[in-house]
């Protein structure tokens, strides 16, 4: 995606130059470049003569080159005060969910900006190793994932199809990623559209065993995104195993007992490697949330995780402070990302989230990348590239 018009160079003449008593046309003004035909954009009132105040010149040829050349030969001539290309300019789609005005951290990691790109795809699955989902909910029941055996993932804690969610943590990360969008109910998620599996490992405790059993399973369906907001100090060789090992990229909260995990790791968000990113949680002015681990090495950025807003058990709606919260943000905009570039690894993933983060001073010093998410830019300049295969 390009955010100006090939072919086209916006004139604003010198009055001064250009009125009578010696006039000058816009075959005087424009002979140094190859151009078709010229328009007039705007005229004020008191500007007597044609030649217009500023002008749309159309150029005959449309390469990009040509439209650099023509604005480089005119930005000295005498008649001219300013050259631009013609800019495009984003729409920023904002979805009619009635409570998407409380979700704060969408707007600033600018997802109306991301939603002009894409608002996801049905396609992309992104699995949620968690307490379970309330799969009834009426603002995701139609994003549910359903395995071909007609389940909404499985529960790997006592191994039975029973995923429903009995503390709400794990519905309230799912409706970050994905809550249905644009629906006339409720919020929105990252994804409008998307499909969320729900990996059930455990009510408030959750077992190793369940986990790694969980990451098998999303190998062995094709997810392409996993999320996990849980953790702990005990490090696991075979868990990091488990992780290393998934097709897809694997996003873990930091934690939150506000410490520095490059001293002190907590895992599964401490395994690093390329298809791992560590998120810690920003409050609403972009700094660490009081709460929110941190760490220079091992923990790759930040993402909204204060007084969040989204979806809880039976229908309802809640906010829920963690970085729990944040890293779903994060999983929802790598979900996004390759629903419109599908054949993106799970290293081009990271690279792009990272890579495009809304830097800030204060974030320096706590996380690796020193900024917080920001799909916005993300998409944009991902769209702004040829997809080459």
């Amino acid at each position: 995606m390009q955010y100006f018009e090939t072919g086209k160079v916006v004139v604003m003449l010198d009055r001064s130059k250009t009125a009578p008593p010696s006039p000058v046309t816009h075959a005087d003004i424009f002979c140094e470049i190859d151009f078709d035909k010229t328009e007039v954009l705007f005229q004020s009132e008191d500007n007597a003569h044609n030649i217009g105040d500023i002008v749309l010149v159309h150029l005959k040829c449309l390469k990009m080159e040509s439209l650099f050349a023509a604005m480089e030969a005119l930005v000295d001539n005498p008649h001219i005060i300013a050259v631009e290309p013609n800019s495009l300019f984003g729409r920023s789609i904002i979805p009619n969910d009635p409570d998407f005005k409380l979700l704060w951290g969408m707007e600033r990691i600018h997802m109306p900006d991301a939603w002009d790109t894409t608002t996801g795809s049905a396609d992309i699955v992104v699995g949620v190793i968690d307490s379970g989902i309330d799969h009834s909910h009426p603002d995701i029941a139609a994003n549910m994932w359903v395995s071909p055996d007609g389940h909404y993932g499985w529960n790997f804690d006592d191994n039975t199809s029973d995923t429903m969610d009995k503390t709400g943590h794990g519905t309230h990360v799912a409706g970050v990623i994905g809550a249905v969008g644009n629906n006339l109910l409720g919020i929105t998620g990252v994804n409008w559209n998307v499909k969320i599996a729900a990996l059930k490992i455990g009510d408030r405790a959750f077992g190793l065993d369940a986990a790694i059993a969980a990451i098998n399973f999303a190998n062995q369906h094709g997810i392409h995104v996993l999320n996990a907001s849980w953790g702990g100090r005990y490090y696991s060789q075979a868990l990091e195993f488990a992780v290393a090992h998934y097709d897809g990229l694997f996003v873990a909260a930091a934690g939150n007992v506000g410490t520095n995990n490059d001293l002190f790791p907590d895992y599964p968000s401490s395994f690093g490697g390329d298809n791992h990113i560590a998120v810690a949680a920003s409050d609403e002015n972009d700094a660490l949330a009081r709460f929110s681990n941190y760490g220079v090495v091992s923990v790759d950025l930040a993402a909204p995780g204060s007084h969040i807003y989204s979806l809880d058990t039976a229908g309802a709606y809640s906010y829920e402070d963690g970085t729990s919260m944040a890293a779903p943000h994060v999983a929802g905009a790598a979900a996004l990302l390759k629903s419109f570039r599908p054949h993106l690894s799970a290293a081009q993933l990271k690279a792009a989230l990272l890579s495009t983060v809304q830097k800030h001073p204060d974030m320096a010093a706590e996380v690796l990348t020193g900024g917080v998410l920001d799909v916005g830019a993300m998409m944009r300049e991902v769209a702004a590239v040829k997809e080459e295969r």
